[in-house]
């Protein structure tokens, strides 16, 4: 079985960094989704737990509702948004950060190389039994070996 959860494409360093230009848009859409449905839900709690038991507010009732669906809307569209990276055959690994994870092979051995959004290239990688918080810088003699 392969060190990837599904079958995936396995990128070379040069088709990885030919994604940039499409990625930089789709990610920087799924970042500020995220942030902006984070926020969004965090005060639709805040209003709930006001709300809660008060039948006075009884009258905010439907735009309640109306924020709940509206939430639910967004939330399809950054699946979207994460699915549309899925079909590129790439990772992402922080909505919130930006990080992205490509799948390869360095040196014969399962790897991803790691992109994050503010990054203007793609200069590190991980191991698959890694996470992206123990990237590494890329070394000139690794080789990468894409589909």
């Amino acid at each position: 079985m392969s060190p990837y959860s599904s079958p995936q494409t396995v990128f070379s360093i040069e088709q990885a960094r030919s994604m940039l230009p499409l990625l930089r848009l789709i990610v920087a859409d799924i970042s500020l989704s995220h942030r902006e449905l984070t926020e969004r839900r965090s005060n639709l709690r805040r209003m709930l737990r006001n709300h809660q038991g008060k039948s006075r507010f009884q009258v905010y009732d439907q735009e309640i509702i109306s924020i709940q669906n509206d939430l639910k809307e967004d939330a399809a569209n950054l699946d979207q948004y994460i699915s549309e990276l899925e079909r590129l055959g790439v990772i992402l690994r922080s909505a919130h950060d930006g990080i992205v994870d490509f799948p390869t092979v360095i040196d014969e051995q399962p790897a991803f190389f790691t992109w994050q959004m503010e990054q203007a290239d793609v200069t590190d990688f991980h191991w698959a039994n890694e996470s992206t918080a123990d990237r590494r810088p890329l070394e000139a003699g690794a080789t990468s070996r894409g589909c």
